[in-house]
């Protein structure tokens, strides 16, 4: 990585100046709404409908295979009423991210598109781990892994106007590596996301079980994560044989973890 870079990183984050990405406003608004007391499929839907593309998404997606509707609606109301009001906001989230995510071309663009890709792929473990072995919920767990590497978004952010050879270098999202999780909190926070999504951001990389008995969501994100990081059969037994594995009831792998995974990543493209 760039020295030179590297060190105005570690001075603006030491002087919390680093930038954070604003949350798109009609997720932020929808996700409120759908918070309230007072929630609603019509008042989420009201919300929602201020910006296409997220409107679009949320009915693909009702639409799709994972909810098993024998008809397709054009409503986005009776698309929230099928979702549910849980469902539609974490999907509203993970939308939202993918905007935030959107590559432009270019080394910048090849940068947010492998955090992206990346991230996805994490989440759709995590939700497929909960659908079928582990005791947590699913859409919380897809939630975390969209999010557990947020924090690279403002650290990419801060070298976008480098050069190409800079941001191309192979070392250079690796060198961020460091400070991700740190810069995560802060995006989380800017954001009044739960402590606990917080928690994740910051924790996700390390491998040993929370003292909690209950399973939590970085319990189950950290998992995923190593499982879509392992690249060789030695380092996945380890994986499955591990504190972590045993407190998430996970000791092998169904058949078909892989097809389901790569279906629940098609719903994010």
């Amino acid at each position: 990585m760039n020295h030179t870079v590297f060190n105005r990183l570690v001075e603006t984050l030491s002087q919390n100046r680093l930038v954070l990405p604003a949350f798109p406003q009609a997720a932020l608004r929808a996700r409120e709404v759908a918070t309230s007391d007072q929630a609603s499929a019509i008042a989420v839907a009201r919300e929602i409908a201020k910006d296409p593309a997220l409107s679009a998404r949320i009915l693909k997606v009702a639409n799709s295979s994972l909810f098993g509707f024998s008809f397709n609606t054009g409503s986005l109301q009776q698309a929230i009423s099928r979702v549910g009001l849980e469902h539609t906001k974490t999907l509203v989230t993970n939308f939202a991210l993918m905007q935030l995510m959107n590559p432009p071309k270019g080394a910048y663009g090849d940068l947010i598109r492998q955090v992206r890709d990346h991230s996805i792929e994490v989440a759709a473990q995590a939700y497929v781990l909960c659908e079928s072995q582990i005791d947590f919920n699913a859409n919380k767990a897809l939630l975390g892994g969209m999010l557990h590497d947020v924090g690279y978004l403002p650290l990419i952010q801060f070298a976008r106007s480098e050069p190409d050879e800079v941001l191309r270098d192979p070392e250079f999202l690796p060198g961020l590596k460091a400070f991700h999780g740190q810069a995560g909190n802060l995006v989380l926070m800017y954001w009044q996301f739960s402590p606990e999504l917080v928690a994740l951001v910051t924790g996700h990389e390390r491998l040993e079980p929370d003292e909690s008995d209950q399973i939590t969501v970085r319990d189950v994100v950290a998992f995923a994560n190593a499982l879509v990081n392992e690249q060789t059969e030695e380092s996945h037994t380890l994986l499955l044989t591990s504190a972590l594995a045993r407190k998430l009831g996970v000791s092998e792998l169904p058949s078909d973890n892989a097809d389901r995974v790569s279906e629940v990543m098609r719903f994010f493209a």
